[in-house]
């Protein structure tokens, strides 16, 4: 981990605390410590984000979805569309990703909507599980969240004196991406960098706020401005609580949220 920023005062205020990946962001400054389904949701909107899966948006306006899944969010997700292009060298975890989209889908296009559906089905959303254990495990290895890489800023899931420093860092970048004036003041200067502010602004659950202040410019923000970050984290939790295969003692606890349910539940 590589601090970066301490000057909240000039333009270093846009520059990344540390180089930790989205889902270690997400996961070191949220109350549980505990990787979740945002962890997969992150890591599919980062590939996104580089292309890696293409993104096709049949929808002029911004879109958020309310407290409850609605007929009109179901047709809504039948308009998003995504393809997986799958090239180049991704990281295991990013494989993992691919692979547990492709299994869920039984196709590398599929729209939300018709992904909701699969995530009703029982024998579905057991292999989603078994897929999703594999994604936690490589990105655990991947970042040694487990092991040295975390010991000087996390002890007994409790951040450290520096644990606490650098989420002091963390805090003040949140609040440049929900800033308006801070944002007017210091804008992104390229494509890229304010698809990747918006970006971590899904990593702190403030992304539709960042992205107001910010340019629709990118199939990334697109993706965000139809509200997709959450559509993606309402399905994968949807399949989750349709497991019906129980656990052999893993010790795995991933939150599911149960706020939304998706009609046609099996």
């Amino acid at each position: 981990m590589l601090s970066l920023n301490n000057n909240p005062n000039d333009d270093n205020i846009k520059n990344i605390p540390s180089d930790d990946s989205y889902p270690m962001v997400s996961i070191l400054f949220a109350k549980n410590k505990e990787v979740g389904v945002n962890s997969l949701s992150l890591t599919i909107l980062d590939l996104i984000r580089n292309d890696q899966i293409r993104c096709d948006i049949d929808l002029e306006n911004s879109y958020e979805v309310g407290k409850k899944l609605t007929p009109n969010d179901m047709e809504v997700m039948k308009k998003i569309t995504l393809r997986i292009a799958n090239k180049g060298e991704l990281k295991t975890s990013e494989s993992l990703a691919i692979k547990l989209l492709k299994n869920m889908n039984k196709n590398k296009k599929f729209n939300l909507k018709a992904m909701a559906k699969q995530s009703n089905n029982s024998s579905i959303a057991n292999k989603f599980e078994k897929d999703f254990n594999e994604f936690v495990s490589a990105l655990n290895t991947e970042n040694e969240y487990d092991g040295k890489n975390y010991r000087d800023i996390l002890q007994n899931s409790k951040l450290t004196s520096k644990g606490k420093e650098i989420k002091k860092e963390w805090m003040e970048y949140r609040d440049y991406l929900k800033s308006k004036d801070l944002t007017e003041k210091y804008p992104p200067e390229s494509v890229l960098e304010n698809s990747t502010q918006v970006l971590y602004g899904a990593c702190f659950d403030i992304e539709k706020d960042a992205l107001k202040i910010r340019e629709n410019n990118s199939p990334l923000t697109d993706f965000i401005d139809k509200d997709g970050y959450k559509l993606l984290n309402i399905i994968f939790n949807n399949a989750l609580l349709n497991v019906t295969e129980k656990r052999k003692g893993d010790g795995i606890f991933y939150g599911v949220n149960d706020k939304y349910t998706i009609p046609g539940g099996g």
